[in-house]
């Protein structure tokens, strides 16, 4: 009797372990059925070793991505911070940038002023970039319209994040002929951040200039660069949104790698050093840039032609 009730009490004890870890509240992704263990374990994957010697052909292209485009709406949402344990790829990225310049250090992440990745942005313009400051006159007091100067702020989170749309990349397609294959490696991704300029306007009921918030600086963008296996560690722990299927995860560094975006050409390595756009617009920019595209594609399929 006592045996069949030790067994019973074993039994409960079973069942009911199984019920409490059925589900799980994860700190970063929140309430689940089970937990994400294995994404913040990733590496990033590893690519090919290519020799000289084995590239016939090689082709530099700038590529632009517009975070509008329906398909590369993964990158741009959510617009808070995180939701359930996902960013987006600018909030990312911006996160990484506000981690380099807090600490300072050899392992920080490296901004760079131009796509040669040459010269390191200085800490206090790399700051700059995210959080616009200015000293203007703030109205403190409407009623005896008292006007101080006073320092203020751009904040990226609400004011800057949602005003950055385009990511331009620098890749090298090649035909490598030791495995007989058309090859892309990114090599630098820019990021096209927002400038503000702060908005004095004459206050009626003053008769004063007072300071009427930021405004975006139209066509002012300025460009962040980055050496692109640099980020792909913490591309590789972070999910992006998987609209056919949750369980199967996809990283930020899968999105890249397996050309998951939609993107445009928007400059050519050339003797002139010139974009499409210093010698050509409209629809005939755009026609340009396909006939750049289709000269890769050609090339490939040149060699299997007998």
């Amino acid at each position: 009797m006592n045996k069949l009730v030790l067994v019973i009490v074993i039994g409960f004890a079973f069942l009911f372990g199984n019920v409490a870890n059925a589900q799980v509240l994860d700190p970063d992704y929140g309430p689940r059925a089970w937990k994400k263990e294995n994404t913040k374990q990733e590496e990033p994957i590893e690519l090919n070793h290519i020799r000289q010697a084995d590239v016939t052909w090689a082709k530099r292209i700038w590529r632009e991505i517009d975070l509008r485009q329906k398909q590369n709406l993964v990158l741009y949402y959510p617009l808070d911070s995180a939701t359930l344990g996902k960013r987006s790829f600018i909030q990312l990225l911006a996160d990484m940038v506000r981690e380099s310049y807090l600490n300072p250090g050899p392992d920080a992440l490296k901004v760079y002023t131009s796509y040669e990745l040459k010269n390191l942005m200085p800490l206090d313009e790399l700051k700059n970039k995210l959080s616009f400051t200015d000293t203007v006159p703030v109205l403190v007091d409407p009623e005896n319209c008292i006007i101080e100067r006073l320092p203020k702020s751009v904040d990226f989170q609400s004011e800057g994040k949602p005003l950055v749309t385009k990511i331009v990349l620098m890749e090298d397609w090649f035909f490598d002929k030791q495995r007989s294959v058309m090859d892309v490696r990114i090599l630098a991704l820019g990021l096209k951040v927002p400038t503000f300029e702060s908005g004095i306007d004459l206050n009626v009921v003053c008769g004063d200039n007072a300071f009427n918030g930021f405004k975006p600086i139209d066509n002012g963008e300025e460009t962040l660069w980055f050496f692109f296996p640099d980020l792909r560690h913490d591309m590789a722990t972070n999910e992006i949104y998987n609209r056919h299927n949750d369980a199967h995860r996809t990283s930020f560094d899968d999105l890249f790698l397996k050309r998951m975006f939609s993107s445009y050409i928007v400059k050519e390595e050339n003797v002139y050093d010139r974009y499409i756009l210093d010698y050509t617009s409209g629809m005939d920019a755009l026609l340009e840039a396909e006939k750049i595209s289709e000269k890769i594609r050609e090339y490939e399929m040149d060699f299997w032609e007998y």
